[in-house]
């Protein structure tokens, strides 16, 4: 019986979703509860990685049980309670129902949509979840940024060297910067990007902002982001930003409404 997960996490104690030894991970600790609650060995498989310190919001994984307890099965609410007792505080389940025994989170999976924030004023009550960056930014040129990062392209520039990505070719299908004043701090500007693609290569993300923020100050123009792209060269784009504001928040499958 093949099963699907929804969770969220706090990535801060963690090496990212991945199992890696010596190193904790969020898909340890999952495996480590199922295995604990359904009592047998549970082998859990997620959408994708995030990486070290990266959070995620409605996260989706699936896992297979060779022995059905029914009992269990049919009050899954109750088996979420308890599997939610086992786990540590930063992890939390929402969800587990049954779908077909072909139904797979990574590969199925038609789009990933990340958020990254970060406030240009001093206020320690961001800090855990945004990054600090205190500089006047251009919205309006970032988002022609975005604008030009539209459609299937080469985003070698914008990943971690030497991975097991068999392609750096990636679909974006919507790329966009928001200013809204924080709920505590209505002082404070906060900006959240968002972007959504099919895939995402490691540290992707991080340094399509770290890109954008020098487009932001203005100190480059929109289009010197497809110069980069087109040089496939990471050295070429902008520093990577820290992982502590980036959130997986949202993964659409074409047939399991989630």
């Amino acid at each position: 019986m093949r099963l699907f997960i929804k969770l969220s996490y706090n990535g801060r104690n963690y090496n990212g979703w991945q199992i890696q030894p010596r190193e904790p991970s969020v898909q340890a600790e999952l495996e480590r509860a199922l295995t604990i609650w359904f009592k047998e060995s549970v082998e859990i498989t997620g959408a994708g990685r995030t990486d070290s310190g990266v959070h995620a919001i409605n996260y989706i994984a699936h896992f297979d049980l060779a022995s059905v307890n029914m009992t269990l099965i049919e009050d899954m609410q109750n088996s979420v309670f308890k599997i939610n007792a086992i786990l540590p505080s930063d992890i939390v389940v929402h969800k587990i129902w049954q779908v077909p025994d072909n139904a797979h989170a990574r590969f199925d999976a038609i789009s990933r949509t990340y958020n990254y924030y970060v406030h240009s004023n001093k206020a320690p009550f961001l800090n855990e979840y945004s990054y600090f960056y205190p500089y006047t930014l251009n919205i309006e040129k970032m988002n022609r940024a975005c604008s030009l990062i539209l459609g299937t392209l080469d985003f070698t520039s914008m990943a971690k060297l030497h991975t097991d990505a068999k392609t750096n070719i990636c679909t974006v299908t919507n790329a966009i910067w928001e200013a809204k004043p924080q709920m505590l701090t209505g002082e404070n500007i906060s900006y959240k990007f968002t972007v959504t693609a099919n895939r995402f290569l490691r540290n992707m993300v991080r340094a399509l902002v770290g890109t954008m923020l020098e487009i932001g100050r203005e100190r480059r123009e929109p289009e010197w982001i497809i110069e980069v792209l087109n040089l496939k060269d990471r050295s070429s784009a902008g520093n990577s930003v820290p992982a502590h504001p980036l959130f997986l928040t949202d993964i659409e499958y074409p047939e399991y409404k989630l």
